[in-house]
Formats: C-alpha cells, sequence, structure tokens
C-alpha cells in the first residue's frame, strides 16, 4: 500500500469545479483508506508539544537553553516533521526515534521547566518504538491504558490531600482572582463572601467523581465508544474552564489510541485548531479583541 502522501496525488485539488465539500469527501476518503486515521493520533500527541513548550521558551527575555533561538527554531521543525513521518506506515517507527532523539538533546536538559503534561508526553510516546505497528499493538494500548488510569487517580489523590476541592474553596478562589473562563461560575455566588457556596462545593465534588470514575474505568478496561465520547466532552469542558487546551488534546489523542478508533479527520482538524488557539488562550484573545475594540 502506498503511503498517505504519495496517493495525494491521485486527488487534484486545483480548477474552479473542485468544491470544497467534494474536495473534502475525497481527503477524508483517502485519510481512511490509508490507514492514516489509525497513526494520525500520535502525530497529534507530538505536535502537542511544539505548541505547549516553544511558545513560552522563544517568549521568554531569558532563554536557559544554550545555544539559543535558531536551535529552538530547528528542534521544533524536527519535532513537527517527525509528527508528519508518524502518519505513514512505512516511517512510524522512524519518526517515533527522531522524537526520541530530538526529546533527549533538546527536551530533557530543560525538564525543570516543564509542566506536567510535557512529563505525559514523554512517557508515553517514546514507547511506541518497542512496536513493529504500534497502531496495531494491545499491548501498547494496554500500556497507554493503565499509565492514564493511574495519572487520573493521582489526579484524584492530589485533589483530595490538598482539600481545598472537597469544600470548594479553590474554585472560589478562581472564581474571584482567576482568569476570564475560570470566574464563568462566580455569578452563582456570592463574590463578597469568605465562605465558598454549594454551587462551588458541588462542581468541585463532580470533578473528583469524573477523575476517580475515568481512572477506574480505565483500569478494569472499559472499551466503549460512549465512554470515549463523553470523556472527550468532558476534557474539551474542562480545557475551557482552565484556558488550557493543549494537556486535553493530548489526552484526547492518547484516548483514541487506547480505544483503537483512531483520530477521526475532523477530531484532528478541530484538535489542531485548539493548539493554535491555546497558544494566546481564551483571556489572552479576549484581551486583543478587546484593544481593536477598544
Amino acid at each position: 500500500m502506498r503511503s498517505w502522501f504519495a496517493r495525494t496525488a491521485d486527488y487534484p485539488v486545483g480548477g474552479s469545479s473542485q468544491r470544497p465539500e467534494r474536495l473534502f469527501s475525497k481527503i477524508s476518503r483517502l485519510y481512511e483508506e490509508s490507514g492514516a486515521r489509525d497513526r494520525a493520533s500520535l502525530a497529534l500527541a507530538i505536535v502537542s508539544i511544539v505548541f505547549e513548550v516553544y511558545p513560552a521558551w522563544l517568549r521568554s527575555n531569558t532563554l536557559s537553553f544554550a545555544h539559543g533561538t535558531s536551535v529552538l527554531y530547528l528542534s521544533a521543525g524536527a519535532i513537527v516533521l517527525a509528527a508528519m513521518l508518524v502518519v505513514p506506515a512505512r516511517t512510524s517507527r522512524l519518526a517515533v526515534a527522531i522524537f526520541i532523539g530530538i526529546a533527549a538533546i533538546v527536551l530533557l536538559p530543560e525538564w525543570r521547566l516543564f509542566p506536567n503534561h510535557i512529563y505525559l508526553a514523554l512517557w508515553t510516546i517514546p514507547v511506541a518504538i518497542m512496536f513493529k505497528e504500534w497502531w496495531r499493538s494491545d499491548q501498547y494500548a494496554l500500556y497507554l491504558r493503565v499509565t492514564l488510569g493511574v495519572v487520573m487517580l493521582a489526579a484524584f489523590s492530589q485533589k483530595i490531600l490538598a482539600g481545598t476541592y472537597v469544600d470548594g474553596s479553590y474554585l472560589t478562589w478562581l472564581g474571584a482572582h482567576g482568569g476570564t473562563t475560570e470566574r464563568m461560575f462566580s455569578l452563582l455566588c456570592d463574590s463578597n463572601s469568605a465562605e465558598p457556596c454549594r454551587y462551588y462545593q458541588f462542581i468541585s465534588i463532580f470533578i473528583l467523581a469524573w477523575q476517580l470514575a475515568v481512572g477506574v474505568l480505565l483500569l478494569l478496561g472499559l472499551n466503549s465508544l460512549i465512554f470515549l465520547a463523553i470523556e472527550i466532552g468532558f476534557l474539551l469542558g474542562a480545557g475551557i474552564f482552565a484556558d488550557e487546551m493543549n494537556f486535553q488534546v493530548l489526552n484526547i489523542a492518547l484516548l483514541c489510541i487506547v480505544f483503537r478508533y483512531g483520530m477521526p479527520l475532523w477530531l484532528l482538524v478541530a484538535s489542531l485548531a485548539l493548539l493554535i488557539l491555546d497558544v494566546e488562550g481564551i483571556d489572552g484573545l479576549l484581551k486583543i479583541v478587546q484593544t481593536y475594540v477598544a
């Protein structure tokens, strides 16, 4: 079977007779027939690292990386190349090897600067090289399932130990001091009250119950597409509230591998759009709009 990139030559995109809906239909059919859907999830997981780490590094006035911005641009380009090479079956493992090399040379020396999201990516993506056809491997899917299940239970445990989710005080603080989206529930409560209101407590308990349930169900091996759809919906909702879409996109990509569902083209396009949006964030985009309107 020819690679996804080679077969695109069979589908001309030029000419006025090529309607957008027909073009999308042809691209979608090619995407499915070539098997790109099965491997696009890992490509999305890889490229999410570029959107998470590099904008912050390039905006920094004091780059700790010894070789400066030129190497950062080159390594970012190499990671994007690895993401593209993951899609064709013949080069998929090579792409993972390229990613591992870039991570070892550029990313790992800067591990102190990483958010937790990057640790999850570095814990899950490189393991794919151990399997000749990782997109068909039950072992790799199981590894990701257990990892994500443990991460969810760890997040639940951390919130329980901190105590600020149990009584709703953390969401109360966000309602008064957080970003635009983090204050979305502030209208439900009295901002002058020092005590968490029942709405914040209810939302906090719901978040705890959701993380516990997802962690347990993943470890138990529930393999329902309805469960996957609900979990994606919750992840997107959490991303909007926290104004942090990158971590949600990474989780969605890994879950698509876990459930052996692949990455539908519409979900891939939507996820890439969310990664671009996340560079400035919803709060940042609103401020940009306000400067133009004012």
